[in-house]
């Protein structure tokens, strides 16, 4: 375990999520995207950032790809929102069950994950409202810069634990 000092810079927390669902575009990405973005009421986000509405959280994972992450709206519900948006122009993947986010918060949290990921991280480039996809330590992951300085990292549940041991070697090597 980190020592206290160094808990005071980073704090980490880990989660299952609510409802996290990935949608890709296959055909009319900007009507698929115009109708996720009416469904949701918020706007559509534009690449490498993320938006918010009523209990949801819309961000660009790529090229007409988008997670939807619920925040209080029962996973089932939100999926027939949102496959019905989409209709016959994209898919729908319901990854609620295959991803943990781990919170990362504290005046250490950019260099810690800047341990792992070749991102450029620093707070001029990515601030709140960033949101990327990308590799800490061979891990695919989805960073959400949030505000006041805390990042929510999206990992496949296969790696959670893995990822957690990482967190604490990185964090403790931070002080």
């Amino acid at each position: 375990m980190a020592d206290a000092d160094a808990m005071t810079k980073v704090a980490v927390t880990r989660a299952s999520p609510e409802a996290l669902l990935l949608v890709s575009a296959h055909r009319d990405a900007v009507g698929a995207g115009e109708a996720l973005s009416a469904a949701l009421g918020c706007a559509l986000p534009s690449v490498n950032r993320w938006t918010g509405g009523a209990g949801v959280q819309l961000v660009s994972a790529g090229l007409d790809r988008w997670f939807v992450i619920g925040q209080g709206e029962a996973e089932p519900v939100l999926a027939e929102r949102v496959e019905a948006a989409v209709a016959d122009r994209g898919a729908v993947v319901d990854l609620t069950h295959a991803r943990e986010i781990f919170g990362l918060s504290g005046d250490g949290a950019r260099t810690v994950l800047s341990k792992g990921c070749t991102a450029d991280l620093r707070s001029a480039s990515f601030g709140p409202g960033g949101a990327i996809v990308t590799a800490i330590g061979k891990i695919g992951v989805t960073i959400v810069a949030q505000d006041g300085g805390r990042f929510d990292i999206h990992v496949p549940s296969s790696y959670a634990d893995f990822f957690a041991e990482w967190l604490e070697t990185a964090s403790r090597a931070t002080s």
